[in-house]
């Protein structure tokens, strides 16, 4: 009886092991069908080392020095590493991890750096051929960007959720980020008050974004799904005794022109204008007129009541236009 166990114990960590390595080995052959066909298209493609890891209950794929290059734009990406990883018993529920190791993207002759303290992702999707994206979950700590001139954006802190709603298109989408601030590439030459302080406090996105068709394995293949209908919930950003709270409802068409209305109300907008009048953003020539206008279009409690129209590829603020509407194209 105790051979009989053993030789049963043999067997099983034989078929588990087996099972195994049949899986690492099918995300190998994946992921190098993914880059043999970028490739094909033109791209530069590359990988220096791919490892398996994770057993025996995990199916882990950890990739350095991953290189890519889009033939078009000449636009490149350079990770460090990445690791992939998901239960043995089903991967479609997968965990991305990036090591605090910097980003390098370029574009043109310009070149960006993401620093960070590294980033999770959590991935869910849904069973079938298709794969379709369920829910996606990622945060990181301490990021900012720098370019040439100096660093653009930093945060604390940034959190993105994901979900699928009923309609398979359609995706629920929050956003929250803590202590945001604008560097000296931005900013230039803004003077802030004495006091004010360096970041907002927090900003928050929720939005309902329906796309022409569900993101799933496809999306990676060809052309991304587009948005054509974007609800936004809610906006809110806050900075000092000013605080930011928008919504409002586009339509997107199939050159990604919005169509819509967005609402935006701005408390205490007093401090901010005084802070673009005392780094010359409005000309002080201007800063009565402009002053002016912006108080008839105050409520009764004093804050500033805004809508933004898109129509016909442009965009308007009542009467005043403001120029094209942005394209809504995601590449």
């Amino acid at each position: 009886m105790r051979r009989f166990a053993v030789k049963l114990l043999v067997l099983f960590a034989v078929v588990w092991g087996g099972w195994w390595y049949l899986a690492t080995s099918s995300v190998h052959n994946r992921l190098n069908t993914w880059l043999e066909d970028r490739r094909a298209e033109g791209w530069q493609a590359e990988v220096a080392s791919v490892t398996r890891a994770g057993f025996p209950l995990r199916i882990t794929t950890i990739l350095t020095d991953i290189s890519l290059v889009d033939p078009q734009t000449q636009g490149s990406l350079r990770v460090p590493a990445l690791t992939l990883s998901s239960p043995i018993y089903w991967p479609g529920h997968a965990s991305v991890q990036l090591p605090a190791d910097p980003l390098i993207f370029t574009a043109a002759e310009d070149t960006a750096t993401l620093n960070w303290d590294g980033a999770n992702a959590a991935v869910r999707l849904h069973p079938g051929t298709a794969l379709q994206l369920e829910t996606l979950s990622a945060s990181s700590r301490n990021l900012s960007f720098e370019l040439k001139d100096g660093q653009l954006i930093s945060m604390a802190n940034l959190q993105a959720d994901v979900a699928q709603a009923r309609a398979p298109e359609t995706y629920e989408i929050d956003l929250t980020a803590t202590g945001l601030s604008f560097g000296p590439a931005f900013t230039g030459v803004l003077v802030r008050p004495a006091g004010t302080p360096d970041a907002f406090e927090p900003i928050i996105a929720d939005m309902t974004v329906t796309f022409d068709r569900p993101w799933d394995r496809s999306a990676m293949q060809g052309t991304r799904p587009q948005p054509r209908m974007i609800r936004i919930n809610e906006l809110a950003a806050n900075y000092s005794d000013t605080g930011m709270t928008a919504s409002g409802e586009m339509s997107v068409d199939a050159e990604g022109v919005p169509t819509g209305e967005l609402r935006i109300k701005v408390r205490n907008w007093q401090e901010i204008f005084e802070l673009m009048v005392a780094s010359n953003t409005i000309p002080p020539e201007w800063a009565p007129v402009a002053e002016r206008m912006l108080q008839s279009m105050s409520d009764l409690q004093g804050a500033l009541d805004l809508t933004i129209t898109a129509q016909s590829g442009q965009l308007r603020m009542g009467f005043l236009p403001l120029g094209p509407a942005p394209r809504l194209v995601i590449r």
